[in-house]
């Protein structure tokens, strides 16, 4: 089964995002998968982001964006998260500004474990508690925490809509 905390490390969470754009957003956050030698080319991946953002906003309502993507210069699935405090336009779906920012980067050739994070990173984000917790979370070591208690708390598979071969949001 696949832990989220098993696709997250400590260095790829901040908690103070600066950039004020979901573009700035997408850089900020790759640079992260970069300086951990996740992602060997920072421009390659951050279009592949945003091409992706193009097609449909990955932000998905109440604050929360989930943008995500898959190239030949990353090296290995992984999980980054990012706090904005000002809130930055995502386009979301209903409009408002998104705070919690998971990004999702993958090996082109990760498919299903791919699409399993995404759908992990959904249904985190579908629990009050820990959707308030992250809200909260002042720290990375406080993130870390919270991943680690929803890992134990969930323990079935978790299926995912896809449409085309991407995630689908909209209910």
């Amino acid at each position: 089964m696949l832990l989220l905390g098993k696709l997250i490390d400590e260095d790829l969470i901040t908690c103070s995002l600066s950039s004020k754009d979901k573009g700035g957003v997408i850089e900020e956050m790759v640079e992260l998968f970069v300086k951990k030698g996740i992602v060997r080319d920072k421009d390659d991946f951050c279009t592949t982001v945003k091409k992706r953002e193009e097609v449909e906003s990955t932000a998905i309502g109440e604050g929360i964006a989930i943008p995500h993507g898959r190239a030949k210069t990353v090296n290995s699935l992984k999980v980054a998260f990012g706090k904005s405090k000002q809130g930055v336009d995502f386009a979301s779906l209903d409009k408002k500004p998104v705070y919690l920012i998971f990004m999702i980067a993958a090996p082109i050739d990760v498919r299903k474990e791919y699409l399993q994070s995404v759908a992990k990173i959904a249904r985190l984000l579908k629990s009050k508690v820990m959707k308030e917790a992250l809200f909260k979370a002042e720290t990375p070591k406080d993130v870390m925490r919270l991943i680690a208690d929803f890992d134990n708390m969930v323990i079935e598979e978790i299926k995912v809509k896809t449409k085309e071969g991407r995630v689908v949001y909209r209910k």
